[in-house]
């Protein structure tokens, strides 16, 4: 196979590794040793290969990349047979390669060492493998942190909607607190509980809203038996459709009618929206 500079140049860090063929390994060593060039960059990337070795630590394969190996190896053997090939599979064996020198007698890779085609190779491959590794190691980080963040939030949230409902069974369990069980006035699931204290703080907790947008709102009224509504307060709704509000010094009148309605805005003086819900305390 004849060899030249240029091809030299271009297979150099191939031949550095022992990533070459059999044949051109020699041919490329043979032209090192009748060469009258220098050829230094087969110097240059033979110096910097032992700090590529050493850079990454060897590491373990997980048990699921060897049996996926092995099996992949097996269908291959399995194929191989179907067609009538060997079944020996070949196997590298190592090649000396002779220290190249050029016309001056320098040599162009350090001295005393056999390159195994084979252990190249394998630990080119095992070094692969560890960049891998590393990479899907970051990655699976960065997914654990960005769901950490996620749960942090969840946990927050459930923590705002546990008090909640803690204050909602403290209020049910204060003497002579009322009820009011909030039902939709259409076949949409919102429900919701409303009790009112004697000293006439309310608390409003409904389930299964639409998520408001903008301004909009659930304005929550009180009617008694003058039949004129009350504004009591407003709340919104996320996308989990929990609502929640407490307003102290309400009416605590004997008849009291409760109703929801959505709003376009906070600023409504009476009812002029949709009404969602409906109850009366008890």
């Amino acid at each position: 196979m004849a060899m030249t500079c240029d091809r030299v140049r271009e297979v150099a860090a191939g031949f550095v590794l022992g990533a070459l063929d059999p044949d051109e390994m020699i041919a490329v060593s043979d032209h090192l040793d009748t060469c009258s060039q220098l050829h230094a960059e087969v110097d240059d990337l033979g110096g910097v290969l032992p700090y590529i070795a050493e850079s990454l630590e060897p590491i373990e394969p997980p048990a699921w990349l060897r049996e996926s190996v092995i099996s992949a190896a097996r269908a291959d053997l399995a194929a191989r047979n179907r067609v009538g090939k060997p079944h020996e599979l070949p196997v590298a064996k190592p090649v000396a390669i002779p220290v190249a020198q050029n016309a001056q007698g320098r040599p162009h890779a350090p001295a005393g060492r056999i390159v195994s085609l084979a252990a190249a190779r394998i630990s080119r491959h095992r070094r692969a493998l560890a960049w891998t590794m590393r990479a899907a190691a970051a990655v699976v980080i960065l997914a654990l942190s960005v769901n950490t963040v996620m749960l942090q939030g969840e946990l927050a949230k459930a923590q705002v909607l546990r008090s909640e409902n803690d204050t909602v069974v403290y209020a049910l369990t204060t003497q002579g607190a009322r009820t009011a069980s909030l039902v939709s006035v259409d076949t949409s699931p919102v429900n919701g509980i409303a009790v009112l204290r004697t000293n006439g703080n309310i608390i409003v907790k409904l389930h299964s809203l639409a998520a408001t947008h903008g301004d909009q709102v659930y304005m929550v009224w009180l009617s008694g038996d003058n039949g004129t509504p009350a504004k009591v307060g407003w709340l919104t709704a996320d996308d989990s459709g929990e609502g929640y509000l407490t307003v102290d010094k309400v009416s605590t009148s004997a008849n009291l009618w409760i109703f929801v309605c959505k709003e376009p805005n906070s600023g409504v003086t009476k009812p002029t929206g949709l009404m969602v819900l409906s109850g009366t305390f008890v």
